[in-house]
Formats: structure tokens, C-alpha cells, sequence
């Protein structure tokens, strides 16, 4: 919860705000806000109003950030509402608010997409779901995003792997992050030109984000790392997410073998160069080890500290020597 906030205090200011901006002071709840499992940086509640007009589907999802998350905010949902234009399951977001007066923090409402996560599938099955999901994620026309966004006042530089990797170069230079900076300096001196065919990129492409309904994909949820940019930089990060930092966080799946089989699949329909895909993997472990050095509880836990290590070492043989604080 945000602030310490009660459960009963997101309640009642989250039926004024929107009282408010439906001019509706007759709304109540259906069902009452109730926090949803997911999400290390946000907080996630689903609720149902009840007298509200019938474009808001019912329930609602309302994902609540930290302080200073404006920016953020906007982002996602001008990408959300956006990617789902453009024929991906996107949830689409009917609120944003950025007043942290409200509820402690930015927010988003948005609708709640039907399904479960497809990690509860047979790891052979979901090896080629995934990557059939992902390869028409990259097939969506990029041209009709970039210009969406343009429209909805999105800077080009907040979806380019330029401004990612502008914002690392800033922050790894900062004092305390010493460490990490020779890792720095082999990521810009070795980056790869961009190819021909840029994609849409989610940036956190995995089985606990994209939800299964009667066989299909039925939503792809969590765009805050979304980027236009290389195939192979959604690739190399789904790849550092399944065998470097999910294991730790979900031993019950066999992760090796499921990427192992996403990455063969994805590769046979559609090949990308392998060493484009194993530089944007040594990218997302520099990114990633910065996150955790700061706190970020997925990628700070030791093992994942060490894992990313490896990885990353293992790819350029660079080594980093994570402070024992931060291990």
C-alpha cells in the first residue's frame, strides 16, 4: 500500500475522483477495490462500479504508483491505449491521473483483461506460445505507433533504445555506481547499428505478463518498457528475464528449457543475428544490476545479483563486482 494508506482510504477517494469525473456523485461500488498479486513497483487493485455509463467495462483495473511518477503515468497510458489500436491486447486506459494528492500517487484506470497468466501452461506449450505472441507483437506496423504517439505528445527519445541507453549512461556515471562502469563502457563502445526493420518492443516480455483465454492470447499486460527499436532487444531481454532472473523467483518452472524452445521457434519463423540478441541480453543485465544496486526487489536479490554477473561476464568478459552491500 502506498504512504501506509488504508485500504479504505483508496476506497473512498477512488469513488470521489471518479464521482467526479463522470459527474456521477450516485456512483458506488459493486465490488470494492481489492489488491490484485503482481507488480514489484505498483500497486494493483480490481474493482466494479456500479452506475457507471456503459462504455467503462466492468471490473476495472487500477494500477497506483510511487510519488514522482508522472511522467511514467502518461507514458503508459498513451502506449497502452495506442499498442491497442494497433491489434495488440493491450488493456485500454480510461483514466490517468497524476495528481498524487488523490491517492498517494499517479494512476491508471484501465480495463481488466479476461484469462489467466500463461505460466500456468505445460512449459512445451508455452515455449511456442510465447514466441508466436511475441512475433506478432513484432509484426504490428510501426509507423501507425510512432505517428500515434507523436499525436498523444510522446518524444520520440522516451521509446528509443538512444534514450535508454543515454539514461544508463547518466545514471551508471553517477557517484556510488563506479563499479558498473567499465560494464558501461563495453555496452556504448560495442552497440550495433540499428537494423532496417525497427519492431514494437514490450521490454518485459514474459509468461507472467501475457494472459491466456480459450487457447489464445488475450492480453499482454505491463508496458512500461516498451520501446521502438531492434527485434533482438526484446528478444535478449525476454531471454535475461527467463534464465538469469526468473529462476530464483519461480523455481517451479523449468526456465532453461522454455527459453531454450522460445528462442529455437522464434528464430526458425523469423531469424534475428544472435549476436545483436546476446549484446541487448548484456545490456539488460548492466540495466538490471544498476536496478538491484538500487534497491529494485526482483533484480536486488543476491543470487540474481550474481546471476547477472555471470551473464553479463560470460558475454563480454568484462567482470563486475557487485559491493558486498548490494550482494
Amino acid at each position: 500500500m502506498k504512504d501506509n494508506q488504508s485500504l479504505a482510504d483508496i476506497n473512498k477517494k477512488l469513488l470521489l475522483y471518479l464521482g467526479s469525473e463522470l459527474d456521477n456523485q450516485q456512483l458506488t461500488y459493486v465490488s470494492l477495490p481489492t489488491p490484485v498479486k503482481g507488480g514489484f513497483d505498483t500497486c494493483i487493485f480490481r474493482f466494479q462500479l456500479k452506475g457507471a455509463s456503459s462504455e467503462l467495462p466492468q471490473p476495472l483495473i487500477l494500477r497506483l504508483f510511487g510519488k514522482s511518477s508522472q511522467n511514467r503515468a502518461i507514458f503508459e497510458s498513451a502506449v497502452q491505449n495506442v499498442v491497442a489500436g494497433s491489434g495488440c491486447p493491450a488493456p485500454r486506459v480510461f483514466f490517468t491521473c497524476t495528481d498524487e494528492s488523490v491517492l498517494g500517487g499517479s494512476f491508471m484506470i484501465m480495463e481488466l483483461m479476461p484469462g489467466q497468466t500463461m505460466a500456468n501452461m505445460p512449459v512445451n506449450i508455452m515455449s511456442e506460445r510465447l514466441a508466436k505472441a511475441h512475433l506478432h507483437l513484432h509484426s504490428i506496423d510501426v509507423e501507425s505507433v510512432r505517428n500515434a504517439l507523436e499525436v498523444a505528445g510522446i518524444r520520440q527519445d522516451r521509446y528509443s533504445i538512444e534514450g535508454r541507453l543515454s539514461w544508463l549512461v547518466k545514471e551508471i556515471e553517477a557517484p556510488g555506481f563506479e563499479w558498473l562502469q567499465s560494464g558501461l563502457r563495453w555496452i556504448v563502445e560495442n552497440r550495433p547499428e540499428d537494423p532496417e526493420r525497427l519492431v514494437v518492443c514490450h521490454g518485459d516480455f514474459h509468461p507472467f505478463n501475457i494472459l491466456i483465454k480459450d487457447s489464445e492470447v488475450s492480453g499482454v499486460l505491463d508496458w512500461s518498457g516498451f520501446l521502438i527499436s531492434d527485434p533482438a532487444y526484446d528478444i535478449g531481454i525476454t531471454q535475461v528475464l527467463g534464465t538469469v532472473a526468473a529462476p530464483s523467483l519461480f523455481p517451479e518452472i523449468n526456465w532453461v528449457h522454455l527459453i531454450n524452445r522460445y528462442y529455437d521457434y522464434y528464430q526458425k519463423e523469423c531469424p534475428v543475428d544472435p549476436g545483436r540478441v546476446e549484446y541487448y541480453e548484456a545490456f539488460r543485465c548492466l540495466w538490471a544490476l544498476l536496478e538491484g544496486a538500487e534497491g529494485h526487489t526482483a533484480w536486488g536479490h543476491p543470487e540474481t545479483m550474481r546471476r547477472l554477473s555471470e551473464h553479463f561476464e560470460k558475454i563480454t568478459n568484462v567482470s563486475l563486482a557487485p559491493p558486498k552491500a548490494s550482494m
